[in-house]
């Protein structure tokens, strides 16, 4: 550099001007370029008001002024999963959600019909995974056996040789995004995401240790969550205990999957 020119505290170039570096100012991963310091803290404020099991209700979007009630809360992403009147579960921001009324919920819950959002087919268990799994042909939602189960921060299994030529068979994944109820993003244990992956090739994956977090996938506990209790390899079944209600749910292999999100216990 010297050789052409540079010299000590001097600027390179035709107007020998220095340019400071640019600081980066590192954001929460669901934070965007336009999303001001004071949001974010506004948006983890909030988080703290709101407890699993509370009753809110909805600020924007298609489901406004609806009363909801609250099965997970994430501080990461700053956002929750809540449970309509109509059993329909809705992944919301928490700065769209405000404290609500039981009353208003199980007034709206009595007048609306829950619809059939899952049932459980008989399945052939994958060979490779004693303590796991369900695997559905990907299909129309008018099928009565197929019902879409993929839901992010879900660990899952790839059971296809066909996928992306079999580099990722038996291999686990998580997901991270949803793109239509049969599809999804996911990220495998090395940090690379695959765009595009069918329910179709996926089956669940239940975890080994006690304690471990699950959700549930029954059509009554449905995106509930729960700690896995007891596993009982001889009936593939689990018992669990849901966080809000502390239930006690006994399921089978098909209708518990580990979840690795965050969750207030």
């Amino acid at each position: 550099m010297r050789g052409m020119g540079w010299e000590k505290g001097k600027g390179v170039g035709r107007n020998r001007k220095i340019v400071e570096p640019v600081d980066f100012e590192a954001k929460k991963r669901t934070l965007g370029v336009t999303v001001h310091e004071e949001e974010a803290a506004e948006a983890e404020r909030l988080f703290h008001d709101f407890n699993l099991g509370d009753y809110i209700e909805i600020l924007g979007g298609q489901d406004k002024g609806k009363h909801a009630k609250i099965l997970s809360l994430s501080l990461e992403t700053s956002r929750c999963i809540v449970r309509l009147p109509s059993e329909e579960m809705v992944d919301l921001a928490i700065i769209n959600i405000k404290k609500g009324s039981r009353q208003e919920y199980l007034k709206l819950r009595d007048l609306e019909t829950a619809p059939d959002l899952f049932v459980a087919p008989a399945v052939k268990r994958h060979k490779t995974e004693k303590s796991s799994t369900m695997s559905y042909q990907n299909g129309s939602s008018n099928s009565s056996s197929k019902k879409a189960w993929l839901h992010q921060d879900l660990k899952v299994r790839v059971v296809s040789e066909d996928f992306s030529g079999g580099k990722y068979y038996c291999k686990k994944l998580d997901i991270v995004d949803i793109i239509d109820p049969w599809t999804c993003v996911c990220r495998t244990e090395g940090g690379k995401l695959l765009e595009n992956v069918p329910q179709s090739i996926l089956e669940t994956v239940i975890p080994k240790k006690k304690g471990s977090l699950v959700m549930l996938l029954s059509k009554k506990n449905r995106f509930e969550l729960a700690e896995l209790e007891e596993k009982d390899s001889k009936s593939s079944s689990v018992v669990c205990v849901t966080l809000i209600e502390k239930d006690v749910v006994t399921a089978s292999y098909d209708e518990v999957c580990q979840y690795v999100g965050d969750a207030i216990r």
